[in-house]
């Protein structure tokens, strides 16, 4: 649940008011269409007038709140299968405008059995897992990272186990209040990534052929087509 700020508070203040001035407005609008007073309209022009100052507040504390959630932490868990060749490797990176402390993952299902062992063998990620092994802090930009194993290990335990990687990111904010972020890992990229660093390899390799298969296809053709001449 979301605590309540300056900007939250001035903004739900200023729609109210914004509403009821409206409503005052359609009432002495109506009111001066039966009888015309001098009175009834100087109320309903003031009305206005506190329905435009309140639809200005509204795009004032707008711009308030949105500044103030860009300055809170955003502490966010994603695989990245591009800063070491070959592995992949989860990640914490703080998005937000401030500090994070005392961060973990509460796993929806549990911890995902993601992490390849010495032996090749599936172990439950522990990375941050719970209070005991949170992050202690996580400044903006910052991020913190494991390994979870090779590329085509990782996407062969994903194919054999495909479990949403869902859950909670559990931090405290600067307040000391503690936050909880819903998160979704995506996974959709092992279906069509590279599973392998040698294939890159290959793929070239193979394109260094492709002159000479034209080549062969030519010559064949050639030859059909005298066949078919004679």
């Amino acid at each position: 649940m979301k605590s309540w700020t300056l900007a939250s508070a001035g903004n739900g203040l200023a729609l109210v008011l914004a509403l009821l001035s409206l409503c005052t407005m359609a009432y002495f609008g109506y009111q001066f269409y039966l009888e015309p007073k001098p009175d009834i309209a100087n109320v309903f022009t003031g009305a206005g007038a506190v329905s435009a100052a309140s639809i200005s507040a509204l795009v004032a504390f707008r711009s308030v709140a949105i500044v103030e959630e860009s300055q809170r932490p955003y502490p966010y868990p994603y695989i990245d299968i591009k800063s070491r060749y070959g592995l992949s490797l989860i990640k914490i990176k703080n998005a937000g405008g401030s500090a994070a402390h005392r961060v973990y993952l509460e796993w929806t299902d549990g911890p995902p059995s993601l992490r390849q062992g010495p032996n090749s063998e599936a172990q439950p990620l522990q990375f941050a897992g719970d209070e005991t092994q949170a992050i202690a802090v996580l400044m903006p930009g910052e991020e913190q990272a494991t390994m979870l194993g090779v590329h085509h290990w990782v996407a062969d335990r994903i194919k054999a186990n495909p479990r949403e990687l869902r859950g909670q990111v559990v931090y405290q904010d600067v307040k000391g209040d503690t936050c909880r972020l819903p998160f979704f890992i995506d996974t959709s990229f092992y279906q069509w990534a590279l599973a392998d660093e040698t294939e890159l390899l290959k793929a070239h390799n193979a394109m260094t052929h492709v002159p000479d298969v034209l080549t062969q296809m030519s010559k064949s053709l050639e030859q059909i087509s005298k066949s078919l001449k004679s």
